[in-house]
């Protein structure tokens, strides 16, 4: 609308200086980015992948007890109902930290993925339990020392 209103005046002739500049910059940034994703190495990407070991999905402080598994990208994905997920895991020290913050129901199923977790990168089938039973003791030693689950 400016722009019409400017030309009709004559006082703009060739190219807005301005928006042609931030226009030329946003471009020249997504093609700096887009060559340096292309830089990255495919290790470096599992590098970076491999040091990514927690999310938590639940952000309020309330009590909301894990009731079930599955295994997900060399993972263990926490959910308390059905599609609401809690936290994502890689590691036992995560998953007990998941675990206390959010609570245990008194029964946890595990998905079929748990049985075959090597479709859901992992090495073996056996990984994903072996993984969940370390970060479960892991929790219940630290509820078998406090004294109790929650209050």
């Amino acid at each position: 609308m400016y722009y019409k209103y400017l030309k009709s005046l004559g006082k703009l002739r060739g190219v807005d200086k301005p928006p042609f500049s931030c226009y030329t910059t946003s471009i020249n940034n997504k093609e700096r980015v887009l060559i340096m994703t292309k830089r990255v190495s495919k290790k470096m990407r599992e590098e970076l992948s491999i040091h990514q070991t927690f999310r938590m999905y639940d952000y309020n402080g309330d009590y909301n007890p894990i009731r079930f598994i599955a295994a997900h990208k060399g993972g263990i994905q926490m959910f308390s109902n059905p599609g609401e997920l809690v936290a994502w895991a890689k590691t036992p020290e995560m998953i007990a930290y998941a675990l206390r913050t959010k609570g245990a129901d008194d029964i946890i199923m595990g998905s079929s993925s748990m049985d075959f977790a090597s479709e859901n990168g992992f090495d073996l089938d056996e990984d994903a339990t072996i993984l969940w039973d370390e970060g479960y003791d892991m929790y219940l030693d630290e509820v078998a020392s406090v004294g109790t689950k929650w209050s």
